[in-house]
């Protein structure tokens, strides 16, 4: 692979990575100010700021660090591999991979961490659902950045090449 698609593919990643992580860090705020205001706190006055301080702090590497990034890093992988069978289903095998991934890996992350629930609002599967399209975006955001234009049109003709004079028949 060539170093500038390497850089781009790179780009490409940490674009999706930022997406997913900031999409769960929403969702889980979410899940966790409505699961206080269930109980009769008013969560009004705190929801923004709450929802910031998780996006711009606490949950961001934690959640990036030992979910998302692992989770995705695997799943793009495997879409990768895929892709190389079936180009034009190429965007859906990474939206897919995306969300499987988040689907699997935070159930799996929250069996194997020290604490109780390293996703606390997971305990709810609505809450891990919502996270795991949040994956799927992801994956969707990375097929698009790292698309090829005309790689459906590039792929070698198999009877071979055409020559002068020839008619080109389709």
């Amino acid at each position: 692979m060539k170093t500038s698609n390497m850089g781009r593919f790179l780009a490409a990643f940490i674009a999706a990575l930022i997406l997913a992580i900031v999409w769960g860090s929403v969702v889980q705020t979410h899940y966790n100010l409505q699961a206080l205001a269930a109980i009769g706190t008013d969560v009004g006055a705190v929801r923004m700021s709450t929802t910031m301080r998780d996006i711009f702090g606490g949950f961001f590497p934690t959640y990036g660090g030992y979910v998302v990034l692992p989770s995705l890093l695997v799943a793009f992988v495997a879409a990768a591999w895929l892709s190389r069978h079936a180009l034009k289903a190429r965007i859906v095998l990474y939206a897919l991979a995306g969300f499987a991934a988040l689907l699997a890996g935070i159930p799996l992350v929250n069996k194997l961490a020290p604490v109780a629930l390293l996703v606390g609002a997971t305990r709810d599967f609505s809450c891990t659902f919502w996270m795991a399209v949040g994956g799927a975006v992801a994956g969707l955001l990375f097929a698009l950045l790292t698309r090829v234009p005309g790689a459906w049109d590039q792929r070698p003709a198999a009877r071979g090449p055409v020559r002068a004079g020839e008619p080109v028949t389709g």
